[in-house]
């Protein structure tokens, strides 16, 4: 197996451990499972929301801040939520 196919196996399945978290991140927030939508969450995860400029720090302040006021409409898209979880592409 060369490099780039490689590098395509390990995207494939790091997109696939993605859609599980994505997947279970919403099955949880359908079933009011407050507890278990956030444990997916990385310690230093970053929530923002880019229309108001909010920024939330850390898997329990974003917990804290939803249980106060969860957002009705316009949740996180797959992508940010993706990023929260996992951390920027760009990052190492």
């Amino acid at each position: 197996m060369n490099d780039q196919q490689k590098k395509e196996q390990y995207s494939g399945v790091r997109d696939q451990e993605i859609r599980a978290a994505l997947d279970q991140h919403w099955a949880a927030s359908d079933a009011n499972d407050f507890e278990t939508e956030h444990r997916i969450y990385r310690e230093d995860a970053v929530l923002e929301y880019p229309q108001s400029g909010e920024r939330t720090r850390g898997r329990r302040n974003i917990q804290n801040q939803r249980a106060v006021s969860r957002p009705k409409s316009g949740l996180l898209s797959d992508e940010l939520l993706a990023a929260a979880i996992f951390g920027s592409p760009n990052s190492s």
